[in-house]
């Protein structure tokens, strides 16, 4: 919005910022404010509607605090697609690299932290026998497993 200096998060989080005894401009924040809501609403599941919450920062809240973790199935499967993952020798392998990479930072980003050591050895496992001697050349180039 033109001439307005904060977005749609500083209103929905800092309060402080955006006090003011001006009628007119409490009118429109909650007016603002119930747009929001509506638009909220307008995205959730059916069962997820009655959730009783009034103005579209306590709704975010409850959503963030409800939904805004992977649960363990979720952290399993991820974990699952990294252990049974393999490089086709057919074609360029960085987008399967780049694959097995956001597998990692998904489980990172779900508090299961990975030694780098286990991603060097599944990306090691999983490329193609006819690139054998690509893996005993990165091997032996080593000297310690840090």
């Amino acid at each position: 919005m033109p001439g307005f200096p904060y977005n749609a998060k500083d209103m929905l989080t800092s309060s402080t910022i955006l006090s003011t005894t001006d009628q007119d401009e409490c009118a429109r924040r909650s007016s603002l404010d119930s747009q929001a809501l509506g638009i909220m609403n307008s995205s959730l599941a059916h069962n997820i509607l009655m959730h009783g919450k009034e103005n579209a920062e306590s709704l975010w809240n409850y959503l963030c605090n409800k939904y805004g973790s992977s649960g363990p199935a979720f952290v399993f499967a991820d974990y699952q697609r990294t252990r049974h993952f393999q490089i086709s020798g057919n074609s360029d392998p960085a987008p399967q690299i780049a694959e097995l990479d956001t597998l990692y930072t998904r489980l990172e980003g779900n508090k299961c932290n990975v030694l780098s050591l286990i991603h060097a050895m599944t990306l090691l496992s999983a490329i193609p026998q006819s690139w054998d001697n690509l893996a005993t050349s990165i091997l032996t180039s080593q000297t310690s497993l840090t």
